[in-house]
This record gives structure tokens, C-alpha cells and sequence, in this order.
């Protein structure tokens, strides 16, 4: 999930519900949060842990123009979405088509770069795989919530921490709290989902954040598609929106799966 390419959201929580609980020893917490995203991890979708191995895909996108009133998309440069499990890790790339002749390596370099954002939005890594080096404790529980802060182990972490607020009736994350090294600092989130094999996907997520006092809400909707009994991100569309104007929107499309070394 994840949730890549993405996360979010601001805290407050009741200092004499935390006086409730007493307090765990460090391994204890350790292993409670671990069992903690593993059951949230056991709620959602993951398409490699249905037997995914290996997925390659064209990857077509274009671009709003913001330039003019009505509405126009600019088509970009197609590429290739690959991935492979490694090690139980799911190793994921975008690569060059081939068939970009005047497309310089510059460009073709900054449009990689571009769409690295959203690798984790094509296949999600698994919540304990995204916080595996994080340290965490939790903050607040009750039955229909918790609120599980993460904090990174290592300085070159670019996020430093994560506040998750877990619904913890339908098990999923409803909001999210990122805090980072770089601008933006602060971003808030929320989730809406859909079920696909019985388990939750992201079907958009809403994000709020703050650069040089200006706020800015970001909207990404996800379509999905069934193939060979996978569940697959389709299309992804994502505005940017500063004071109610746009100010960017990508449309991205998966087409011509090949899933599992298919010829």
C-alpha cells in the first residue's frame, strides 16, 4: 500500500486515556507493533502475495496544460513499469521504451525521475516492509481506534516520522501524519478505500501541505483491473491544487501487463 509513491495527517490525542495503559517494556512494544502491521498488512491487497513474482507493463501518461481555461492534455514520452520479487522484496523500475527517438537523455532522465514517484503507487510494499526501519510506540488505543507514531532509526531517512491513525474495527488506515527532513514538512492525508480479493485498496487518497506559506491539497485516484486473478493499478490520476487553481495534473495508464516471466 502504502502507500508510495504516498501518506499524511495532524494528531491530537487525550493525555489521561495514555494514563490507562501501563507502560510496556521496549521488546514488548517491539514486537506489538510489529504484530500490529502485520495484522494491518493481512487487511490489505498485495498483488505479491498472491503469487506475483514478476510484472512489466507500457506505461502511457500525459499532462494537463495550466495554461489555458479549457481543459487540454499534452501526451508525454511512453515507458515500461517492471518489476520482480527479489528476495521477497518486490524490486520495481521504470525504464525507456525505446521508442522515444527525440527525447533527449536529460529529458528522458528527468521523466524517469517523475515517475519513480509513483513505483510504490503501481505495486505497494507491504506496511512492515515501508517501516522496517523505524522505531515506533503507540500512543493512543481504543477498540475503534489507534495511533501509532513512527519515528526513522537512521539520519538519511529523508521522511523522519510517521503518525498513523488506524481504524481498528475495519482495519486500515484512515489518516496519515508525515513529517520530513525537506519542504514539505508537514503533510496531512487521508485514505478512501474500495475491496478488491475481499481485502482494501487505495481508491484515492487527499493530501494537504505547506511550502513558502502556501498550502496546497493534492488529490490521486487509483482504477484497478483484474488480470490472471490479479488485482492491478490501471490508471492513476492526480491534481495539485493551490488556492482552488491547478497547478499540475498527470493522468497515468498501465497497459499490456505481461505478470509472471509471461512471453
Amino acid at each position: 500500500m502504502i502507500f508510495s509513491p504516498s501518506p499524511k495527517h495532524l494528531v491530537v490525542f487525550l493525555i489521561a486515556a495514555l494514563s490507562l495503559f501501563t507502560a510496556p517494556s521496549i521488546s514488548s512494544e517491539k514486537s506489538e507493533i510489529k504484530n500490529l502491521l502485520n495484522k494491518l498488512d493481512s487487511h490489505y491487497y498485495y498483488p505479491q502475495k498472491k503469487g506475483l513474482t514478476s510484472i512489466s507493463a507500457k506505461l502511457t501518461w500525459e499532462q494537463q496544460s495550466t495554461s489555458v481555461k479549457n481543459t487540454f492534455f499534452f501526451k508525454k514520452p511512453d515507458f515500461r513499469f517492471k518489476g520482480e520479487l527479489s528476495d521477497h522484496i518486490f524490486e520495481k523500475k521504470i525504464v525507456s521504451s525505446g521508442r522515444n527517438p527525440n527525447v533527449s537523455d536529460n529529458e528522458n532522465t528527468e521523466y524517469i525521475n517523475i515517475l519513480n514517484n509513483y513505483l510504490d503507487a503501481f505495486i505497494p510494499k507491504t506496511l512492515y516492509e515501508q517501516f522496517l526501519n523505524y522505531e515506533g510506540q503507540i500512543k493512543y488505543r481504543q477498540k475503534k481506534g489507534i495511533i501509532l507514531e513512527l519515528t526513522s532509526k537512521t539520519s538519511i531517512q529523508k521522511t523522519k516520522q510517521y503518525e498513523l491513525f488506524i481504524d481498528g474495527e475495519k482495519w486500515r488506515i484512515s489518516k496519515i501524519h508525515v513529517r520530513q527532513n525537506h519542504e514539505p514538512r508537514s503533510i496531512k492525508g487521508k485514505f478512501f478505500y474500495t475491496r478488491r480479493g475481499d481485502q482494501w485498496v487505495v481508491a484515492e487518497t487527499l493530501s494537504e501541505f505547506t511550502v513558502n506559506n502556501q498550502t496546497y491539497i493534492e488529490k490521486t485516484e487509483y482504477t484497478y483491473i483484474n488480470l490472471r486473478n490479479f488485482w492491478l493499478v490501471k490508471k492513476i490520476k492526480q491534481t495539485v491544487k493551490q488556492d482552488g487553481h491547478l497547478i499540475r495534473s498527470y493522468r497515468i495508464q498501465l497497459n499490456d501487463y505481461k505478470v509472471n516471466l509471461e512471453n
